[in-house]
């Protein structure tokens, strides 16, 4: 006889893809109504379906490091609003004190009511291009306190009862520069949440409020034990890993994330309470970005797609020291985490892990570099352009070479790169190239993927300015079991009057009529010794063009 405190298993299997497709439905919302390119063609968003005590149930495949974060800012949200959550309440929060990653990131988030009561929330996260702050954008090097870095918003109602507050958009909007297209991407997470609560209902009227929960509950316990599984899997024993980010833009360099990392029989404890302390510069992690990191890491290592929700932190426990570069106290400056610092941390969670678990070991993958150019287009409209295409290699791992140009591993793939055809229509820019990078993967059995070359010209009447926030200059791509570092971003402007390398953490950069950003990504790094490589496909690699030596 079936146990009748579980779900049917037919049941649970719908239920379950229900929930992520739900999850897709809300991100596509987002994406054909936003107006910033950065959402509409970049996709930098995500939505989440969680239970009725804000775990994750199910994320759509976007944007790994909102999602590991999103928990903690709908719970943040759960209790300052605790006992005053009505139907067609929507709240909103974007502060990374209040569980957010950085301030560009704006969390809006419904629930789901049946019979009165709240059964699940369903959320989304977008990145706004531009939040106010120092510098256009959203990201500064010269900010040293999160009140340059934009607009604070503390858990708020958006929505009342089904009703906007037309006044608290305002209020949001017209603290940023570019007020129209925050007001319509806003209402396209509005949009988006709705959709969701709509999609849930229905699931609720098919199968009833009772069935829903033990489903929600299944589905967090086979990803803890899925999770469990993997650790028993692994070898046990404790584990270090360091790795280090390139230069905080403040003259400190080097600086480094340490993780131990202890697996003991199906859970692993990481201390990461001997990094830094935390610094007068933007590169400092909330913890709820950390955790995300840590969590996202071990999913990446996992073979189990069951792993992908809340149940899989369980067996994960997490240890900081408050004041650290992975706990900062506000008003610590933060805008860079999400970007910068959560590959540093990730990686070095995941070098710990090498011994542990060398066949599930990924090699490292090109850091984030972005810019934002902020000006004039060719009919005196202000605009901010942001630089998600050329996005570097991923690593390689036991079984294969890189992809090319996928981009971070807090993000790999989840963001595209912009279309060249809208851009150039978009924008007083003419794309002169974008094509890959040979010899930029790390050698290896198996090759890191490649970078790429990326010439931006600049063809405004009027001088722009150039906002850069970006890692992997002096630091490349790590090989695993031997394989070699990937090489590292190489970002240059060549203008009339010379030519100057681009430093990873620059604001107000002049940019001139005439004048072209070479962007040259960063290759991913190697896996196994480079001798070992089928001759096979080292010579499709030469064929291709893909390696010239």
């Amino acid at each position: 006889m079936r146990n009748l405190s579980r779900p049917h298993p037919l049941t649970l299997a719908v239920v379950r893809h229900k929930l992520k497709s739900v999850a897709e439905e809300m991100v596509d919302t987002m994406i054909r109504t936003s107006f910033s390119p950065i959402l509409n063609q970049s996709h930098d968003l995500s939505a989440v379906i969680h239970d009725a005590e804000g775990r994750m149930l199910a994320q759509a495949e976007r944007v790994p490091i909102h999602m590991g974060a999103m928990p903690f800012a709908v719970k943040a949200m759960m209790r300052a609003f605790a006992g005053d959550v009505h139907e067609g309440d929507i709240l909103i929060a974007n502060d990374p004190y209040w569980g957010g990653n950085h301030l560009p990131d704006v969390t809006l988030a419904m629930p789901v009511f049946d019979g009165g009561q709240i059964r699940l929330w369903v959320a989304n996260r977008a990145h706004q291009g531009d939040i106010g702050g120092m510098s256009a954008g959203g990201f500064s090097g010269n900010a040293s306190e999160i009140f340059h870095e934009g607009i604070r918003i503390p858990p708020c109602k958006l929505a009342e009862r089904g009703r906007v507050r037309e006044d608290l958009l305002r209020l949001i909007v017209e603290n940023t520069r570019k007020p129209e297209d925050m007001m319509g991407d806003l209402r396209a997470q509005l949009a988006a949440v709705h959709v969701g609560v709509d999609r849930m209902r229905a699931l609720f009227d098919r199968y009833g409020a009772d069935e829903i929960d033990r489903c929600s509950a299944a589905i967090l316990d086979a990803a803890e034990a899925a999770m469990r599984a993997q650790f028993r899997r692994w070898t046990p024993g404790v584990y270090r890993g360091e790795s280090v980010l390139d230069d905080d833009g403040r003259g400190n360099q080097r600086i480094p994330v340490r993780a131990t990392v202890t697996i003991e029989d199906d859970h692993a404890t990481v201390d990461l309470t001997d990094s830094a302390d935390q610094l007068a510069s933007f590169v400092n992690s909330p913890y709820a970005n950390t955790a995300a990191c840590v969590y996202v890491a071990f999913m990446y290592m996992a073979t189990d797609d069951q792993t992908h929700n809340e149940g899989c932190f369980r067996p994960i426990r997490i240890i900081t020291r408050t004041g650290s570069i992975c706990d900062p106290v506000s008003p610590a400056p933060v805008v860079g985490s999400s970007v910068l610092t959560s590959t540093v941390i990730m990686e070095a969670v995941m070098k710990a892990m090498e011994k542990a678990a060398p066949r599930d070991m990924i090699a490292g993958y090109a850091r984030r570099f972005r810019f934002a150019i902020a000006g004039k287009d060719r009919e005196g409209r202000s605009y901010i352009w942001h630089y998600f295409a050329n996005r570097g290699g991923a690593g390689a791992t036991a079984e294969t070479d890189g992809w090319p140009n996928l981009g971070v591993i807090h993000n790999p793939g989840g963001a595209r790169s912009p279309s060249v055809e809208r851009t150039e229509s978009s924008f007083p820019f003419l794309i002169e190239s974008f094509a890959l990078r040979p010899d930029s993967g790390g050698a290896g059995t198996t090759r890191g993927g490649l970078g790429g070359v990326y010439r931006l010209r600049y063809e405004g009447a009027e001088p722009a300015v150039l906002n850069a926030a970006g890692e992997g200059v002096e630091v490349g791509p790590y090989g695993v079991a031997g394989g070699a570092i990937g090489a590292c971003h190489d970002y240059r402007i060549e203008s009339a009057r010379g030519e100057r390398r681009l430093g990873t953490k620059e604001s107000g950069v002049a940019i001139e009529t005439g004048d072209v950003v070479v962007c040259r990504s960063a290759g991913g790094g190697g896996f196994g010794d480079p001798d070992r490589r089928d001759p096979a496909r080292t010579a499709a690699d030469r064929a291709d063009g893909y390696v010239t030596h």
